[in-house]
């Protein structure tokens, strides 16, 4: 059975970083957004690493294009999605194939684009693979990009894995992909198979649909965004357990009130959803995801009572169907980390410590994080199995971008669109830079030394560069700065910083986490223009030359209270 839901400057400045393909349009987008989802942190030159000396980091595979999901077909033997391309890319023993198992046209403005993948083996032998992508509208890559050509909607398919290729595609789900802020944003994606053997699949509110289910109570009815949907592997819904009620289209979802998520997983032990959800400008969760959860989006994020966003709304305001609730997030960030994937280390191949530990990364900063359950389960805890001080984190809300610390596991990762455990039991981690890692224990590695973690020409190059950052730093030349963190116009140190024309100022990253030099302020028109680092992650540098006289203001693009300026006199 098919469920289909339809809706009717002149200034001469020589920047020694490479920055990432990325339009610049996007810069100007109003800091009202999911920053992660606009600058992608990159690799460490050096390659990723965990905190914990027992384990090691290997790169499986690169030069995949802004890879999004995975699934295991089988040991060593992965399937892959191109967000820009719509391929689905198979990968065995480490080596790419040359053949994509498919390859679907897919609109790919920002977040849209072939976004999930989830593979279901059933008892006659047949191998199901679900995939969500934002259909093109005319059958041609990224042509809302170049010809302003509508999608055709969110969608999800079923396919099934018959000699190395996917066919016999069945729509399962066709949900609108048309924004009403014009901007291709919010789309989700990520799939599961439950225990119960049903399809779970999230999708945003895409682009700012306010409906009763984003909790706008004078909205048009619920259209199948904003929530987590369930359906059987055959498409058909879920019988003799309505949640939020009967009717269509609420009897498709799981759970509402969902801004914005790029994770979800099962806790191996009870069986409980959990979900990662994306903030505008503030209010990253991650979230117990029980049958009816109201997130609270679009009135609230984060914390009820911290009020983040400004409207003094509370949750005797949300909009409640049937057995819908609304359920306070597990832990919250003030300052938004762009958080992604989610998944649960569902075996003992790094360490008793870590199994069924919840492991999460982020786009902006390249980190991954590791989380330990309480006793029952329903509730992170932060009492034992950290190293440093957890004592900050009683409230459960991270307000200073430095009180992740203790919970981070591993980082240079690039942006991290996702996380899954293997056939092996050892954690994948998928890089959107286009490198697939796997973290195991050093004793059974077989690589000797710390791989490299870019080797596409493009990577080449900005590892090149940053390492030359470094070398200019220490040169005379080189006036050195210090992006120390968010302290508004003390965030950058010196500020103002003076030199003389043809001088290059170098700034090293002291923060635990991304921040961008940016030319001109939040909002202008022309910010970024003049100048821009991208992400530059701790510890990395960033080195610009100023050849015109002149005053240049800058700003972080994450976090747009950090300003600084330089005068070239």
């Amino acid at each position: 059975m098919v469920v289909i839901i339809m809706n009717g400057s002149n200034t001469i400045i020589t920047c020694s970083i490479f920055v990432l393909v990325l339009l610049f349009s996007l810069f100007v987008i109003s800091s009202q957004i999911s920053f992660g989802a606009y600058i992608k942190a990159p690799l460490s030159p050096s390659g990723p690493t965990v905190k914990d000396d027992q384990l090691t980091v290997e790169k499986v595979v690169d030069g995949l294009d802004f890879p999004t999901s995975m699934a295991f077909l089988g040991p060593n033997d992965v399937l892959v999605t191109e967000k820009e391309t719509g391929k689905v890319m198979r990968v065995i023993d480490g080596q790419v194939q040359d053949t994509p198992v498919l390859d679907v046209s897919v609109a790919n403005s920002i977040e849209r684009g072939l976004l999930g993948i989830a593979v279901a083996k059933q008892p006659d032998g047949t191998t199901y693979v679900f995939l969500s992508y934002t259909e093109s509208g005319n059958d041609e890559d990224g042509s809302d990009v170049e010809d302003n050509v509508d999608p055709e909607g969110n969608r999800l398919y079923r396919y099934e894995f018959v000699d190395g290729q996917l066919i016999n595609p069945v729509l399962l789900l066709d949900l609108t992909a048309t924004p009403p802020n014009d901007r291709g944003e919010h789309n989700g994606g990520k799939i599961r198979i439950g225990p119960d053997n049903n399809v779970y699949y999230v999708v945003g509110e895409v682009g700012g649909h306010r409906t009763q289910a984003q909790n706008n109570e004078n909205g048009p009815e619920p259209n199948g965004l904003g929530g987590v949907l369930r359906i059987t592997q055959d498409g058909d819904i879920v019988e003799g357990n309505a949640i939020f009620g009967n009717e269509s289209p609420l009897d498709l979802y799981y759970a509402m009130g969902i801004r914005n998520s790029f994770g979800m997983d099962f806790d191996p032990v009870t069986g409980n959803l959990w979900d990662t959800e994306n903030g505008p400008f503030t209010g990253d969760e991650i979230n117990l995801v029980y049958p009816g959860f109201n997130s609270g989006w679009s009135l609230i994020q984060g914390f009820s009572n911290n009020d983040l966003l400004d409207n003094g709304a509370t949750p005797d305001d949300l909009v409640n169907f049937g057995k819908g609730i609304y359920s306070e997030p597990k832990i919250s960030w003030i300052t938004p980390i762009g958080i992604t994937a989610l998944n649960f280390l569902n075996s003992d191949k790094l360490g008793r410590q870590y199994q069924n530990n919840m492991f999460v990364g982020d786009i902006n900063n390249g980190l991954l994080y590791g989380f330990i359950l309480n006793e029952a389960r329903d509730d992170l805890s932060f009492e034992k199995g950290f190293a440093g001080n957890t004592t900050l984190l009683e409230d459960r809300e991270v307000n200073d971008p430095k009180e992740n610390q203790p919970f981070v596991f591993g980082q240079g990762f690039g942006g991290i669109t996702d996380i899954k455990v293997g056939p092996d039991g050892y954690l994948y981690v998928l890089s959107y830079t286009g490198s697939l890692f796997r973290i195991l224990p050093s004793s059974v590695s077989t690589v000797t030394t710390s791989n490299v973690s870019s080797t596409t020409e493009d990577q080449q190059e900005r590892q090149s560069e940053n390492e030359d950052d470094q070398v200019t730093s220490q040169t005379s030349k080189s006036i050195p700065a210090v992006i120390i963190g968010l302290y508004g116009d003390s965030s950058y140190s010196p500020n103002p910083i003076t030199i003389e024309r043809g001088q290059t100022i170098t700034w090293y990253n002291g923060d635990t986490i991304s921040h961008t030099v940016t030319s001109g302020l939040d909002n202008d028109e022309d910010a970024g223009q003049a100048f821009d680092s991208e992400a530059v992650i701790p510890n990395q540098y960033y080195s610009i030359t100023f050849d015109d006289s002149g005053e240049y203001h800058y700003y972080c693009f994450y976090h747009p209270s950090m300003v600084g300026e330089v005068i070239v006199e």
